[in-house]
């Protein structure tokens, strides 16, 4: 079996055993081509043949940003830890690669103002049909902090306002209810008198009566960002970060966020530890180390 071969099989395996989103999987379709055209270049045509220094020499020739090196030695790295487990490889030759450090960012969000800006564009600056549902949208990701792959999946069905519960298929295909804010309640009990649509509808449709797609929400999104004033830089990203945040600010325990935002891993949440210096300070000093007299 070639090194194509081998590929496509991974990819099937990411996706049908361990429930790897479509996207991630088209990511690593798209690294592990690069790889394969560099080691047919190289004229190495067998897995075997790949060695430690093969990966190196072509991390190291990459003329890309750190974070996409880092992205392109994770899915050589799924690769071949998937070969290394199905026996196609004796050794696994990326298991002793140096990591490679991607520099921590602040995540971008919108402050509560910025935010209800957001809103009110939508509101003043779109037609009634999209004013209704991109108003319920933008809603739901601004107080779930939900991916947008999870949220133009949902059925009308999965909405359960008499257990204020959110039926959510998350990463890996689970299965999960998270409770629905008693304000996010209100939103859906006018959203969903408004559509009047069947349990197993899309909560979320296009105007073709069509599920509302991942590239659509992006689009508007940006659209909606551009007409508040922000330029375009508001993303879906930016909503999840905004509902972090203002998790934080409100005193939620990080385990807590984490749970909710579906991190798995504590280091993940903690890029929402960007409260400012001022109200650093303020919380700071009134602590109390010794008794004042």
């Amino acid at each position: 079996m070639n090194i194509s071969e081998l590929r496509d099989q991974f990819l099937s395996y990411y996706v049908e055993y361990k429930g790897g989103s479509p996207n991630t999987s088209r990511t690593y379709g798209f690294n592990l081509s690069e790889f394969i055209s560099y080691l047919s270049s190289k004229g190495v045509t067998d897995v075997k043949d790949v060695t430690t220094e093969t990966v190196e020499n072509y991390l190291f020739g990459l003329h890309v940003s750190i974070r996409t090196k880092a992205l392109r030695k994770c899915s050589i790295a799924s690769f071949f830890k998937y070969l290394h487990r199905k026996g196609y490889v004796v050794s696994n030759p990326t298991a002793n690669l140096e990591s490679i450090k991607v520099p921590q960012y602040r995540p971008e969000y919108l402050s509560k103002e910025q935010f209800l800006v957001l809103l009110q564009t939508i509101e003043k600056r779109s037609t009634p049909y999209y004013r209704v549902r991109d108003l319920m949208l933008i809603k739901l990701f601004l107080k779930t902090g939900l991916r947008r792959a999870e949220v133009v999946s949902l059925n009308v069905g999965d909405v359960d306002l008499p257990k204020l519960t959110l039926r959510v298929r998350r990463k890996g295909n689970r299965e999960v209810y998270l409770h629905i804010h008693d304000e996010l309640a209100d939103d859906f009990k006018k959203y969903l008198k408004s559509i009047n649509r069947a349990a197993d509808e899309p909560l979320f449709m296009s105007k073709k009566n069509a599920r509302l797609s991942a590239s659509s929400v992006w689009h508007l999104v940006k659209t909606y960002s551009h007409k508040a004033g922000f330029n375009g830089d508001v993303t879906v990203h930016s909503l999840r970060h905004t509902f972090g945040t203002t998790l934080l600010s409100a005193g939620v325990p990080l385990p807590y966020i984490q749970a909710l935002m579906d991190h798995r891993s504590p280091q993940t949440t903690s890029i929402y530890l960007h409260i400012q210096n001022s109200e650093l300070s303020q919380v700071f000093n009134k602590v109390a180390f010794e008794e004042r007299r």
